[in-house]
């Protein structure tokens, strides 16, 4: 039976879904650059067309649902999805695949975007805040947990293995879309504006509350910070320190693990303590775990220990930031404009992750120091932009 205000899990598997596209094969990478004997970087750009096209997709989503509602969008991004998913695993050369990531990417983003925005619509007050927190831990444990199930599939069934997969979990996602969720976008007056001109309004709206623009660049930090490990881990983990690929999803959980305890802890303080004030003491104790990042790179602890226990930190403190920053920078804007809101944070956290993992996919990774550096950039940058647009009056 469909319903307006749909279950968490569902929403958590919607985002899931999707994310799970991002890194499930990152463990297969050094296997698509040799079977398609290409350089490393360039298949590496199959990680880094999937986040620009999953950055520009989200633009036409957003606003769309917040003029044609969730659930046709929603669905339709599915479909695309699941389409693109099928042409990556019979892609028989390097540009299929890169091309079909870019229509993969573009339905996958739909999980993400329009699963916040009917967080958005259905809840409020605290329970809004819980369902937030519970997304974004959806949003990191999909990333960190798949990279796991990414080795397995790649020793079962080689690197289109991964690609089968998503295929046929954007299928039963579709399946329980259609049944379960029904229209949440708040109803409006008629547009009296054109499709165009009322998608730029959208943005307008939005881009006028300095308070969501400092909570937005708060959250993109966070993202970004754990998509400079995704980019430089891989090479670093399984080429430097000889980690077999079917290990380093396991890697990836010292940072997701964290993270969930992290938005525990968050939902745990809420109503005790002011949970605003959490997203800079989070994104300072992410700043400390890439510092000591870098100090064990410059000691000569080349070792996966030490790479693990700074990650530990990281995910903690991008747990309290995270989920506190996208529901505070969703309920700053009206609610009409939640869509584009949430577009609009999905896109810039996109274009910064596609940015760094085009950077450090080409630095050399002998060591975990350009990891550490990368991250602690996006913790001072997320504290510069927490201090001056939302802190300050």
């Amino acid at each position: 039976m469909r319903t307006i205000k749909p279950p968490i899990w569902l929403l958590m598997t919607a985002t899931v879904s999707s994310q799970l596209a991002v890194t499930i094969f990152l463990p297969s990478l050094p296997t698509i650059a040799r079977s398609f004997d290409v350089a490393y970087g360039t298949a590496q750009l199959t990680l880094s067309v999937y986040l620009f096209a999953f950055a520009f997709a989200q633009l036409a989503v957003g606003p769309l649902s917040d003029r044609m509602g969730r659930r046709p969008v929603l669905l339709a991004s599915l479909v695309v999805f699941t389409i693109g998913s099928l042409c990556c695993a019979l892609s028989p050369t390097i540009e299929t695949l890169i091309v079909s990531r870019l229509i993969q990417a573009c339905g996958a983003c739909g999980g993400v975007v329009l699963g916040r925005a009917i967080v958005r619509d259905s809840r409020s007050g605290p329970e809004m805040m819980r369902s937030m927190g519970y997304m974004a831990s959806a949003m990191a444990l999909g990333p960190a947990l798949s990279p796991l199930l990414g080795g397995q599939l790649l020793g079962a069934f080689g690197w289109q293995g991964s690609f089968w997969f998503t295929a046929a979990v954007g299928l039963a996602m579709l399946v329980a879309v259609w049944l379960i969720l029904g229209e949440t976008a708040p109803k409006s007056p008629p547009r009296t504006t054109g499709i165009v001109r009322g998608y730029l309004d959208g943005f307008r709206v939005v881009l006028r509350e300095r308070r969501f623009m400092g909570l937005m660049i708060a959250a993109t930090c966070a993202s970004s910070a754990f998509n400079v490990f995704f980019a430089g881990g891989p090479i670093l983990l399984i080429q430097t320190m000889g980690v077999a690929a079917e290990l380093f999803g396991w890697f990836t959980l010292a940072w997701a693990g964290n993270f969930v305890v992290g938005s525990l802890v968050s939902s745990r303080l809420q109503g005790r303590v002011n949970s605003l004030t959490l997203i800079p003491v989070g994104q300072g104790i992410l700043t400390l775990g890439a510092v000591a990042m870098m100090a064990t790179a410059l000691l000569g602890f080349i070792t996966p220990l030490a790479l693990i226990v700074p990650l530990m930190l990281m995910g903690w403190g991008n747990g309290l930031n995270m989920p506190n920053a996208m529901a505070y920078a969703l309920a700053s804007v009206p609610a009409n404009r939640v869509g584009a809101a949430s577009a609009l944070m999905g896109f810039v956290q996109m274009i910064a992750a596609a940015l760094l993992t085009l950077l450090i996919g080409y630095l050399p990774h002998t060591t975990q120091w350009n990891i550490g550096v990368g991250v602690a950039l996006t913790g001072v940058v997320g504290l510069v932009g927490w201090w001056t647009l939302v802190r300050r009056p």
